[in-house]
């Protein structure tokens, strides 16, 4: 069984055990009677815990590298709601040890020097990104503030994270500024000559 288990695996179980307890809850034991196999198992993936825990850190580094490819080449306006609708699925993903979680990450940076230091460089580069994307520094600075708000008080009140899509979506309410009547109305026209094309063919 334990040969069976993939990298993934161990990988998940660790995401999952970082999120719910901390990085002293991921120790090779814990995670191998989480798994139900010996903890020898994980030596044919990883080399030391050392390495699993690097692993765990900078695939949350990546992640901003991950998602730019899937936003394409759109408005600042469409580009910021697909990036919401994307962290609304990976936060339910991360729920699920499938991605890492933010907020594992950060709880994690309180309690190590080093962690912090590479989660303050990439908070950075997010910013950067957000700020190119939208153009809107000052507002860009309050939306990534009141993100870090909810993840530190979802981490006390668990059930919190449940409503993540509610919360999104009006914190981009707040970035995003009101379309202009006549770009709704032009929008309406468009759906509405698309849905009577469809009709006709």
């Amino acid at each position: 069984m334990g040969r069976d288990l993939s990298r993934n695996d161990w990988l998940k179980a660790a995401r999952l055990a970082l999120l719910k307890g901390g990085v002293e809850a991921v120790r090779v034991e814990k995670l191998a009677r989480n798994l139900h196999v010996t903890k020898g198992s994980f030596y044919w993936h990883f080399k030391d815990r050392d390495e699993l825990l690097d692993l765990l850190l900078r695939e949350w580094e990546g992640e901003m590298a991950e998602i730019l490819p899937r936003l394409g080449r759109r408005s600042a306006r469409e580009t910021l709601l697909t990036l919401v609708r994307l962290l609304v699925e990976r936060a339910r993903l991360s729920e699920e040890g499938d991605v890492p979680s933010d907020a594992a990450i950060f709880a994690w940076a309180t309690v190590s020097p080093e962690v912090a230091r590479r989660v303050n460089r990439a908070e950075q580069e997010r910013i950067k990104v957000l700020t190119q994307i939208s153009g809107q520094p000052d507002r860009i600075e309050l939306f990534y503030l009141a993100w870090l708000g909810f993840v530190a008080r979802g981490q006390r009140v668990p059930g919190l994270r449940r409503r993540f899509p509610q919360i999104a979506r009006t914190m981009l309410k707040l970035l995003l500024p009101p379309e202009s009547k006549s770009k709704r109305t032009s929008l309406r026209r468009r759906k509405l000559a698309g849905a009577k094309r469809r009709s006709e063919a």
